[in-house]
């Protein structure tokens, strides 16, 4: 059985990539902050600048997807964490179809 489903004996954690991809999501718009934090007249993100720089509503929102970004990840990374810690206690078996076609 090909295919992205079929079994080539590789494990994959599914969990640890989307943490990761939230995780760096959420990383990204901290260091947008932490720019005009340091720096209030940057024009990194061009009109919205001043927006960010006086403290607006952008920054505000900004920071809440920082936080519920950076909490996903957490969540995320806590159960891709997991998995391995499992299958090096050898308490998660991984499930090989029978390519004759038994059960």
């Amino acid at each position: 059985m090909g295919g992205i489903f079929g079994s080539s004996g590789k494990t994959a954690n599914p969990a640890g990539t989307v943490g990761s991809l939230v995780g760096a999501i959420g990383a990204a718009f901290s260091v947008v902050l932490w720019i005009y934090h340091f720096n209030p007249d940057s024009t990194l993100l061009g009109k919205y600048s001043h927006q960010l720089a006086a403290g607006g509503q952008m920054a505000d929102q900004l920071g809440l997807l920082a936080v519920v970004f950076g909490a996903i990840a957490v969540v995320l990374g806590i159960a891709a964490l997991s998995y391995p810690v499992l299958n090096a206690l050898n308490l998660v078996r991984q499930y090989v179809p029978n390519p004759i076609g038994g059960s």
